[in-house]
C-alpha cells in the first residue's frame, strides 16, 4: 500500500493543514504556501502580517464525494511609508482560483468545457451527478466567457 501525497489533492501552490469527512464533504483546509507577499501598489515584499480571512472554494470532486477548500488567505501589511496601500491580501495565483471565485481555476475549467459542449440543462444534470452542483445558467455564462477569451 502507497502513501498517500497531500500535495496531489490540491491545486498547484497551496498545503494541506488537515482533512476531514463532514457530513460526505470531504473538507480540506489549506494555506497558500510561502511566508511573504508583495504589495501591488508599490511592489514591495512584506512579511508583516495583519490579519487572516477564510475562502470557501468547491474543488473537483474526489472518491465519490464533493470536495470543499477552506482556504485561509493571509493579509499583510506594506512596508512603504509613502504607499496608499496600507493592507493587502497575499497573491493568489491565477491557475489557482480567480479573484472573488467560489471554484477553483481546474473545476471552473471543467465547467467551461461542459458548457461548451453540452450547455444548459442536460449539463447541469450531469454535473450534479457528478457531484458538482452548478447552476444551469453558469454553464452557459461560463462557455460564453471562455469564448471571449
Amino acid at each position: 500500500m502507497s502513501h498517500l501525497d497531500q500535495k496531489t489533492l490540491l491545486p498547484k501552490g497551496m498545503q494541506t493543514d488537515a482533512i476531514e469527512l463532514v457530513g460526505g464533504i470531504v473538507v480540506i483546509q489549506a494555506r497558500l504556501a510561502g511566508a511573504t507577499s508583495v504589495c501591488p501598489q508599490c511592489s514591495r515584499v512584506s512579511n508583516r502580517l495583519h490579519g487572516r480571512y477564510q475562502r470557501c472554494l468547491a474543488d473537483l470532486p474526489a472518491h465519490g464525494r464533493t470536495v470543499r477548500i477552506n482556504l485561509s488567505v493571509r493579509r499583510y501589511r506594506c512596508l512603504t511609508p509613502w504607499c496608499r496601500t496600507k493592507t493587502f491580501s497575499e497573491n493568489l495565483v491565477v491557475d489557482v482560483v480567480q479573484p472573488h471565485a467560489r471554484r477553483t481555476a481546474r473545476l471552473q475549467e471543467l465547467v467551461c468545457q461542459l458548457g461548451l459542449a453540452l450547455g444548459g440543462r442536460s449539463t447541469q444534470a450531469l454535473a450534479s451527478r457528478q457531484l458538482f452542483p452548478v447552476n444551469k445558467d453558469t454553464f452557459c455564462v461560463a462557455s460564453a466567457r471562455h469564448n471571449e477569451r
